[in-house]
């Protein structure tokens, strides 16, 4: 089963509507939604982190960044971000350096930032670089079931070069 498949019937699964959006394929979720035609603040993005004896995937909004540090004090864990051989080992079905936007759909532990509810859609990453699910956040709680949200990231620094 690839990973689309497995997160379509997920989604069915918790009878939660869907549409698939098909883009050219990129690298980067900046890229994505670029390609995606996507406000960046509306694609969710999986990053996948370390903490003592645990993994968990943390899903912000593309166009911003995890405090490590707050989301450590709100669950009592300090976090690293993970090693790209990592996410290849926990979502084999997904391209290399792919974190699904279903991570729950793998059994993973996931957090959630609360910026996400702000939006009217969100857009999911499918599992390779081509695809994104698109789902209406008034369903975003159905989908991410009882993981723990709060407010964790802020607004990605800009970088001078």
């Amino acid at each position: 089963m690839d990973a689309l498949h497995r997160m379509e019937r997920f989604l069915d699964r918790h009878m939660i509507p869907f549409d698939i959006v098909a883009h050219p394929h990129t690298q980067t979720s900046t890229e994505t939604a670029r390609a995606a035609g996507v406000p960046p603040s509306r694609l969710a993005k999986g990053v996948l982190l370390d903490g003592i004896g645990c993994q968990m995937v943390a899903m912000i909004p593309a166009d911003r960044e995890i405090q490590l540090g707050k989301l450590g004090l709100d669950h009592g864990v300090e976090f690293s971000l993970a090693e790209e051989a990592s996410v290849s080992r926990l979502f084999g079905e997904c391209d290399p350096g792919v974190v699904p936007g279903l991570p729950n759909a793998w059994g993973v532990e996931m957090v959630w930032d609360d910026d996400l509810m702000a939006q009217p859609d969100i857009y999911l990453e499918a599992g390779d670089h081509e695809r994104l699910l698109h789902i209406e956040t008034r369903y975003l709680r159905d989908v991410f079931g009882d993981a723990p949200h709060c407010r964790f990231s802020q607004p990605r620094m800009q970088h001078v070069a």
